[in-house]
């Protein structure tokens, strides 16, 4: 039984691997194919057709006075050379009265044809009528410049014919080098456009290029600010089920009651809206969930998470307020909400001092700290946090370079975050699909 060496398996990954760049960038693989393709086009049908007619004269000594062979080959060549010399075109410019030598030196062409006494002439010429002419006029003023004075016996052989293809350009090898530049640029093209705009828009992109767990798969949602995990006819619905579950699934083998979300690399289209509905999701499931917004960067948020002039987590930790009066209880969702507070006076150092005492506040009243906090790429408030507990990473589909993401991911693991799983949001796929994808990602969460 054979078995495949590394190189032919490294061989075959990147086969696919490029297959998959051309499948996600065919639209600029198809337009660098059409510009190239129609340039190529516009070329040979202005490009001027050259015709080239051939006469063909042979040229053989007298039995009697044959030479050697060495000597003959040299006469020959030497006969194909006087084709193309000033005296002979002289006299077939004033004979034909159509080109003058100049000319004429451009477009003859003499020859001895391999293995025989044949001498071929060869004129090229845009008019297919003139060539031939020219061609038949060259092979005629031959004998009168022997060079050997009558040691050659010369008789046309093959006359110039009318070329009715013209030779120039060769249309096939021109339409193959077109197909073959085109193809070649188009990878090129697609390479640099996917190196330099790439983003990861699926599943599958974001696991591979994270290396975690793509805990869920959420859609668009229809109303940034609403609540679809409370609804069941919702589009919504069934992927925030899916993504609770599948983190319920991932912290099973190492439950953590801490669980921060904060977006790979900032630019979320809809700050806060996974956290309201991921706390609603977890709340429907009887979990008592304390949800706290710690997200400085003022950023417009979900509206449930905007309590801008009440006490909030920085108040707590600064001891201007106490938990239970920073609280808000939102009676409808059944989770508490602790918003951000007056973060702007609060020293940089609070949150890494204060935040684990601020935890330990909550471990009576709650089961689940969902904390909401700005992107790791732009603040360091993320990781802090999470040191106690675990991350969760938000990564919007088509918002990202591959590069950036894996930087910040790389950051996280050096600093040893615990990074629980990702979820992609904005997904462009159907509500259905989501579901299936978030489902297919949690099995892959057990199975880990």
């Amino acid at each position: 039984m054979s078995t495949a060496t590394p190189t032919q398996t490294s061989a075959g990954t990147g086969l696919r691997s490029l297959a998959a760049l051309l499948w996600r960038r065919r639209v600029v693989v198809a337009l660098v194919v059409a510009v190239l393709a129609a340039t190529v086009g516009i070329g040979l049908a202005v490009a001027e057709r050259e015709y080239t007619a051939t006469a063909r004269v042979a040229a053989t000594p007298p039995q009697a006075e044959a030479p050697s062979a060495a000597s003959y080959e040299d006469l020959l060549g030497t006969m194909a050379r006087i084709a193309e010399s000033g005296p002979l075109l002289e006299d077939v410019s004033r004979d034909t009265g159509e080109l003058s030598v100049e000319q004429l030196r451009e477009q003859v062409t003499g020859s001895v044809v391999a293995g025989t006494v044949i001498i071929q002439v060869a004129v090229t010429d845009t008019d297919p009528e003139r060539a031939a002419r020219i061609a038949d006029a060259v092979a005629a003023a031959m004998p009168d410049h022997d060079p050997s004075n009558g040691a050659f016996v010369f008789h046309l052989t093959e006359p110039a014919e009318v070329p009715e293809e013209p030779s120039s350009p060769d249309i096939p090898i021109t339409v193959l080098a077109g197909l073959v530049l085109a193809v070649a640029s188009a990878v090129v093209v697609a390479v640099l456009v996917d190196r330099t705009f790439r983003t990861v828009a699926d599943a599958d992109e974001v696991a591979a290029v994270t290396g975690s767990t793509v805990l869920g798969v959420l859609p668009r949602p229809e109303d940034p600010e609403g609540d679809p995990a409370t609804r069941p006819v919702s589009p919504e619905f069934g992927a925030l089920r899916a993504l609770r579950v599948g983190i319920e699934f991932a912290s099973a083998e190492d439950p953590t009651r801490l669980l921060v979300v904060a977006s790979g690399t900032g630019g979320e289209a809809h700050p806060g809206w996974v956290e309201v509905n991921l706390a609603a999701a977890l709340t429907e499931v009887g979990h008592r969930v304390l949800l706290v917004d710690a997200d400085r960067d003022g950023r417009t948020r979900h509206p449930l998470l905007d309590r801008a002039g009440e006490p909030g987590l920085y108040d707590v930790m600064a001891g201007a307020a106490t938990l239970p009066d920073a609280v808000h209880r939102d009676e409808r969702l059944g989770f508490a909400v602790l918003g951000l507070g007056d973060a702007h006076l609060a020293p940089p150092s609070l949150l890494e001092m204060r935040f684990r005492d601020l935890l330990a506040q909550t471990e009576a009243d709650y089961d689940v700290v969902l904390v909401h906090a700005g992107p790791v790429s732009e603040s360091e408030d993320a990781r802090i946090m999470a040191i106690d507990g675990a991350l969760l990473l938000t990564v919007g589909s088509g918002s990202v370079h591959p590069r950036t993401l894996q930087r910040a991911v790389a950051h996280l693991r050096m600093v040893r975050t615990r990074i629980l799983g990702v979820v992609l949001t904005e997904s462009r796929a159907s509500a259905r699909a989501s579901v299936r994808a978030s489902a297919r990602a949690s099995a892959r969460g057990v199975s880990r």
